[in-house]
Protein backbone atom coordinates (compact mmCIF):
# COMPACT_ATOMS: atom_id res chain seq x y z
CA UNK A 1 0.00 0.00 0.00
CA UNK A 2 2.31 2.71 1.02
CA UNK A 3 4.63 1.41 -2.10
CA UNK A 4 1.76 2.20 -4.48
CA UNK A 5 1.14 5.91 -2.71
CA UNK A 6 4.78 6.90 -3.59
CA UNK A 7 4.13 5.52 -6.97
CA UNK A 8 0.76 7.48 -6.88
CA UNK A 9 2.67 10.50 -5.40
CA UNK A 10 5.86 10.24 -8.03
CA UNK A 11 3.05 10.37 -10.66
CA UNK A 12 0.83 13.36 -9.84
CA UNK A 13 3.32 15.25 -8.31
CA UNK A 14 4.88 16.82 -11.65
CA UNK A 15 0.91 16.95 -13.06
CA UNK A 16 0.40 19.31 -9.90
CA UNK A 17 4.07 21.21 -9.98
CA UNK A 18 2.55 21.99 -13.70
CA UNK A 19 -0.99 23.11 -13.21
CA UNK A 20 0.48 25.65 -10.12
CA UNK A 21 2.58 26.81 -13.05
CA UNK A 22 -0.13 27.27 -15.02
CA UNK A 23 -2.40 29.14 -12.32
CA UNK A 24 0.77 31.09 -11.05
CA UNK A 25 1.28 32.58 -14.56
CA UNK A 26 -2.18 33.53 -14.72
CA UNK A 27 -2.50 34.94 -11.60
CA UNK A 28 0.72 37.37 -12.46
CA UNK A 29 0.25 37.85 -16.44
CA UNK A 30 -0.70 41.89 -16.95
CA UNK A 31 -3.91 41.77 -19.49
CA UNK A 32 -6.57 43.93 -20.20
CA UNK A 33 -8.51 43.34 -17.04
CA UNK A 34 -5.46 43.76 -14.74
CA UNK A 35 -3.95 46.78 -16.99
CA UNK A 36 -7.37 48.63 -17.12
CA UNK A 37 -7.55 48.30 -13.58
CA UNK A 38 -4.55 49.38 -12.22
CA UNK A 39 -4.28 52.29 -14.56
CA UNK A 40 -7.97 53.67 -13.83
CA UNK A 41 -6.39 53.87 -10.04
CA UNK A 42 -3.15 55.24 -10.97
CA UNK A 43 -5.18 57.96 -12.72
CA UNK A 44 -8.08 58.43 -10.21
CA UNK A 45 -7.70 62.08 -9.81
CA UNK A 46 -7.32 63.12 -12.88
CA UNK A 47 -9.93 61.71 -15.28
CA UNK A 48 -12.97 63.76 -16.49
CA UNK A 49 -14.50 61.29 -19.45
CA UNK A 50 -15.16 57.94 -18.46
CA UNK A 51 -15.44 55.74 -21.87
CA UNK A 52 -17.65 52.17 -21.00
CA UNK A 53 -18.84 50.14 -23.66
CA UNK A 54 -18.05 46.36 -25.86
CA UNK A 55 -15.41 45.99 -28.13
CA UNK A 56 -16.72 48.92 -30.75
CA UNK A 57 -15.22 51.07 -28.05
CA UNK A 58 -12.53 49.61 -27.25
CA UNK A 59 -11.19 49.49 -30.31
CA UNK A 60 -13.18 53.09 -31.64
CA UNK A 61 -12.62 55.43 -28.87
CA UNK A 62 -8.83 56.51 -28.03
CA UNK A 63 -8.88 58.86 -24.90
CA UNK A 64 -5.75 60.48 -26.33
CA UNK A 65 -7.83 62.46 -29.14
CA UNK A 66 -10.02 64.08 -26.34
CA UNK A 67 -9.27 67.03 -24.74
CA UNK A 68 -10.26 66.59 -21.30
CA UNK A 69 -8.13 63.51 -19.80
CA UNK A 70 -10.42 60.51 -20.85
CA UNK A 71 -10.01 56.54 -20.00
CA UNK A 72 -11.29 53.86 -21.91
CA UNK A 73 -12.81 51.32 -19.43
CA UNK A 74 -14.22 49.25 -22.07
CA UNK A 75 -13.76 45.95 -23.41
CA UNK A 76 -14.38 43.20 -25.89
CA UNK A 77 -17.98 41.69 -25.54
CA UNK A 78 -18.33 43.69 -22.44
CA UNK A 79 -22.27 44.09 -21.54
CA UNK A 80 -24.52 45.98 -19.50
CA UNK A 81 -24.38 44.06 -16.53
CA UNK A 82 -19.98 44.65 -16.42
CA UNK A 83 -20.87 48.11 -17.79
CA UNK A 84 -22.71 49.02 -13.91
CA UNK A 85 -20.45 46.81 -12.05
CA UNK A 86 -17.16 49.05 -13.28
CA UNK A 87 -19.56 52.07 -13.06
CA UNK A 88 -20.26 51.05 -9.25
CA UNK A 89 -16.92 50.50 -8.33
CA UNK A 90 -15.13 53.22 -9.61
CA UNK A 91 -17.63 56.60 -10.32
CA UNK A 92 -16.85 57.36 -6.46
CA UNK A 93 -13.78 57.62 -6.74
CA UNK A 94 -13.26 59.76 -9.48
CA UNK A 95 -13.55 63.18 -8.71
CA UNK A 96 -13.43 65.12 -11.48
CA UNK A 97 -15.43 63.00 -13.19
CA UNK A 98 -17.88 64.97 -15.67
CA UNK A 99 -18.64 63.57 -18.44
CA UNK A 100 -19.42 59.43 -19.26
CA UNK A 101 -20.21 58.23 -22.66
CA UNK A 102 -21.54 55.15 -22.71
CA UNK A 103 -21.49 53.12 -26.40
CA UNK A 104 -24.81 50.98 -26.87
CA UNK A 105 -24.39 48.90 -29.83
CA UNK A 106 -27.18 46.20 -31.65
CA UNK A 107 -26.47 43.18 -29.02
CA UNK A 108 -26.35 45.37 -25.58
CA UNK A 109 -29.93 46.09 -25.33
CA UNK A 110 -31.00 42.57 -25.62
CA UNK A 111 -28.22 40.93 -24.05
CA UNK A 112 -28.69 38.44 -21.47
CA UNK A 113 -26.91 37.61 -18.36
CA UNK A 114 -23.95 34.58 -18.05
CA UNK A 115 -24.32 33.79 -21.56
CA UNK A 116 -22.11 32.32 -23.97
CA UNK A 117 -19.96 35.46 -23.65
CA UNK A 118 -19.58 35.35 -20.20
CA UNK A 119 -18.31 31.78 -19.67
CA UNK A 120 -14.43 32.63 -18.97
CA UNK A 121 -14.78 36.90 -18.73
CA UNK A 122 -16.87 36.90 -15.36
CA UNK A 123 -13.98 35.30 -13.64
CA UNK A 124 -11.61 37.69 -15.11
CA UNK A 125 -13.71 40.71 -14.17
CA UNK A 126 -13.84 39.21 -10.70
CA UNK A 127 -10.41 38.10 -9.92
CA UNK A 128 -8.38 41.04 -11.83
CA UNK A 129 -10.23 43.61 -11.51
CA UNK A 130 -11.63 42.90 -8.30
CA UNK A 131 -15.43 43.17 -9.07
CA UNK A 132 -18.18 41.51 -7.21
CA UNK A 133 -19.38 39.22 -9.65
CA UNK A 134 -23.28 37.63 -8.60
CA UNK A 135 -23.09 35.21 -11.87
CA UNK A 136 -20.01 33.30 -9.93
CA UNK A 137 -21.36 30.96 -7.31
CA UNK A 138 -19.04 29.79 -4.56
CA UNK A 139 -18.90 26.42 -6.28
CA UNK A 140 -17.52 27.42 -9.27
CA UNK A 141 -14.14 26.08 -9.31
CA UNK A 142 -12.64 28.33 -12.10
CA UNK A 143 -12.67 31.08 -9.97
CA UNK A 144 -9.95 29.14 -7.86
CA UNK A 145 -8.43 28.04 -11.01
CA UNK A 146 -8.19 30.54 -13.42
CA UNK A 147 -6.16 28.30 -15.64
CA UNK A 148 -9.51 26.18 -16.31
CA UNK A 149 -11.31 28.84 -17.95
CA UNK A 150 -9.43 28.44 -21.48
CA UNK A 151 -8.08 25.86 -23.26
CA UNK A 152 -4.91 24.42 -23.41
CA UNK A 153 -4.17 25.89 -26.97
CA UNK A 154 -5.03 29.62 -25.79
CA UNK A 155 -3.07 28.75 -22.47
CA UNK A 156 0.09 28.14 -24.73
CA UNK A 157 -0.58 31.06 -26.70
CA UNK A 158 -0.18 33.39 -23.62
CA UNK A 159 2.54 31.76 -22.28
CA UNK A 160 4.21 32.25 -25.09
CA UNK A 161 3.06 35.99 -26.31
CA UNK A 162 4.21 36.67 -22.67
CA UNK A 163 7.62 34.85 -23.05
CA UNK A 164 8.25 36.93 -26.61
CA UNK A 165 6.65 40.41 -25.84
CA UNK A 166 6.70 40.55 -21.59
CA UNK A 167 2.84 40.91 -21.50
CA UNK A 168 -0.16 39.72 -23.05
CA UNK A 169 -2.55 43.15 -23.08
CA UNK A 170 -3.89 44.79 -25.99
CA UNK A 171 -4.53 48.12 -24.14
CA UNK A 172 -2.32 50.73 -23.90
CA UNK A 173 -2.22 53.11 -20.77
CA UNK A 174 -5.48 55.04 -21.17
CA UNK A 175 -7.85 51.56 -21.55
CA UNK A 176 -7.71 51.98 -25.90
CA UNK A 177 -6.90 49.27 -27.85
CA UNK A 178 -4.25 49.09 -30.01
CA UNK A 179 -4.19 45.91 -32.14
CA UNK A 180 -6.79 46.41 -34.74
CA UNK A 181 -4.52 48.46 -37.36
CA UNK A 182 -5.11 49.53 -41.04
CA UNK A 183 -2.77 47.60 -42.63
CA UNK A 184 -3.95 44.22 -40.68
CA UNK A 185 -7.58 44.91 -42.18
CA UNK A 186 -10.21 41.95 -42.64
CA UNK A 187 -12.51 42.73 -45.84
CA UNK A 188 -16.00 43.59 -44.49
CA UNK A 189 -17.30 40.96 -47.42
CA UNK A 190 -15.76 37.90 -45.67
CA UNK A 191 -17.29 38.75 -41.83
CA UNK A 192 -19.95 40.98 -42.00
CA UNK A 193 -23.15 38.34 -42.60
CA UNK A 194 -21.20 35.98 -40.25
CA UNK A 195 -21.02 38.53 -37.31
CA UNK A 196 -24.49 39.55 -37.74
CA UNK A 197 -26.49 36.51 -37.59
CA UNK A 198 -23.85 35.14 -34.79
CA UNK A 199 -24.90 38.79 -32.90
CA UNK A 200 -28.31 37.90 -33.54
CA UNK A 201 -30.43 36.68 -30.09
CA UNK A 202 -33.83 37.36 -31.65
CA UNK A 203 -35.10 38.93 -28.78
CA UNK A 204 -36.33 42.43 -28.40
CA UNK A 205 -36.75 42.78 -24.54
CA UNK A 206 -34.51 45.41 -22.92
CA UNK A 207 -36.31 45.86 -19.88
CA UNK A 208 -33.26 44.92 -17.67
CA UNK A 209 -30.49 46.22 -19.80
CA UNK A 210 -32.82 49.46 -19.66
CA UNK A 211 -33.05 49.51 -15.77
CA UNK A 212 -28.84 48.90 -15.90
CA UNK A 213 -28.77 52.44 -17.92
CA UNK A 214 -31.73 54.28 -15.86
CA UNK A 215 -29.47 53.51 -12.60
CA UNK A 216 -26.41 54.52 -14.25
CA UNK A 217 -28.07 58.18 -15.64
CA UNK A 218 -29.62 58.51 -11.89
CA UNK A 219 -26.39 58.19 -10.15
CA UNK A 220 -24.58 60.46 -12.62
CA UNK A 221 -27.55 63.06 -12.31
CA UNK A 222 -26.66 62.82 -8.93
CA UNK A 223 -23.32 64.03 -9.28
CA UNK A 224 -24.20 66.21 -11.98
CA UNK A 225 -22.14 63.64 -14.67
CA UNK A 226 -23.32 64.42 -18.16
CA UNK A 227 -23.99 61.25 -19.46
CA UNK A 228 -23.84 60.66 -23.58
CA UNK A 229 -24.90 57.88 -25.19
CA UNK A 230 -22.79 56.62 -28.40
CA UNK A 231 -24.00 54.46 -30.98
CA UNK A 232 -20.66 53.37 -32.89
CA UNK A 233 -20.19 53.33 -36.27
CA UNK A 234 -20.56 50.33 -38.71
CA UNK A 235 -19.74 49.45 -42.01
CA UNK A 236 -23.15 49.27 -44.35
CA UNK A 237 -22.42 45.63 -45.66
CA UNK A 238 -22.99 44.77 -41.73
CA UNK A 239 -25.70 46.99 -41.22
CA UNK A 240 -27.60 45.01 -44.39
CA UNK A 241 -27.93 41.85 -42.42
CA UNK A 242 -29.20 43.04 -39.27
CA UNK A 243 -32.89 43.27 -37.86
CA UNK A 244 -34.27 46.52 -39.31
CA UNK A 245 -37.01 46.96 -36.92
CA UNK A 246 -34.93 45.81 -33.69
CA UNK A 247 -32.38 48.31 -35.09
CA UNK A 248 -34.74 51.45 -35.18
CA UNK A 249 -36.32 50.43 -31.61
CA UNK A 250 -32.46 50.57 -29.86
CA UNK A 251 -32.46 54.15 -31.57
CA UNK A 252 -35.45 55.22 -30.56
CA UNK A 253 -35.08 53.40 -26.34
CA UNK A 254 -31.78 55.36 -26.92
CA UNK A 255 -33.15 58.87 -27.76
CA UNK A 256 -35.77 58.18 -25.25
CA UNK A 257 -33.15 58.00 -22.60
CA UNK A 258 -31.61 61.75 -23.98
CA UNK A 259 -35.86 62.83 -24.31
CA UNK A 260 -36.42 61.90 -20.55
CA UNK A 261 -33.19 63.43 -18.74
CA UNK A 262 -33.14 66.53 -20.95
CA UNK A 263 -29.85 68.22 -20.52
CA UNK A 264 -28.60 65.63 -18.58
CA UNK A 265 -28.47 62.62 -21.00
CA UNK A 266 -27.30 62.96 -24.88
CA UNK A 267 -27.90 60.59 -27.62
CA UNK A 268 -25.02 60.57 -31.01
CA UNK A 269 -26.29 58.34 -33.21
CA UNK A 270 -23.27 57.54 -35.57
CA UNK A 271 -24.53 53.71 -36.51
CA UNK A 272 -24.65 55.00 -40.42
CA UNK A 273 -22.51 58.19 -40.40
CA UNK A 274 -21.20 58.87 -43.75
CA UNK A 275 -18.46 60.40 -42.64
CA UNK A 276 -16.88 57.03 -42.12
CA UNK A 277 -15.74 55.39 -45.09
CA UNK A 278 -14.17 51.61 -45.74
CA UNK A 279 -11.02 52.29 -44.97
CA UNK A 280 -11.90 53.96 -41.20
CA UNK A 281 -13.11 50.26 -40.61
CA UNK A 282 -10.58 47.52 -39.11
CA UNK A 283 -13.20 44.49 -39.99
CA UNK A 284 -17.20 44.78 -40.46
CA UNK A 285 -17.81 46.45 -37.08
CA UNK A 286 -14.52 47.76 -35.47
CA UNK A 287 -12.90 50.76 -36.25
CA UNK A 288 -9.33 50.79 -37.52
CA UNK A 289 -6.89 53.33 -35.76
CA UNK A 290 -7.71 55.87 -37.97
CA UNK A 291 -11.00 55.43 -37.79
CA UNK A 292 -10.91 55.45 -34.56
CA UNK A 293 -9.17 58.94 -34.48
CA UNK A 294 -12.31 60.21 -36.25
CA UNK A 295 -14.45 58.76 -34.14
CA UNK A 296 -12.74 60.07 -31.06
CA UNK A 297 -12.50 63.70 -32.48
CA UNK A 298 -16.08 63.91 -33.02
CA UNK A 299 -17.13 62.51 -29.93
CA UNK A 300 -14.86 65.09 -27.86
CA UNK A 301 -16.21 67.68 -30.23
CA UNK A 302 -19.66 66.80 -29.04
CA UNK A 303 -18.64 66.97 -25.34
CA UNK A 304 -17.15 70.15 -25.66
CA UNK A 305 -19.90 71.72 -27.67
CA UNK A 306 -22.56 70.47 -24.33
Amino acid sequence: MKKLSYKLILFLLPIMIFIGFIEYFYRIMPNNYSVKNSNIIRQHSKIETLLLGDSHCFYGLNPYYFKKKTFNLSNVSQTLYFDQLLFEKYYNDLPNLHYLVLCIEYTNLSQKDNTQEDIWRKYYYQNYMNLKVSLIHWYDFSQYLLCTTQRPAQTFYLINTYIKKGFVNDCDSNGWATNYKKIDRIEPKFVAKARALQQEDGSIDFKLNSERINYIINSCKSKRIKIIIVSMPQTHLYTSYLNKKKLNLIFKTCQNFQNQNLNEVYYLNLFNDNRFKEEDFYDSDHLNEFGAKKCSKIVDSFINEL
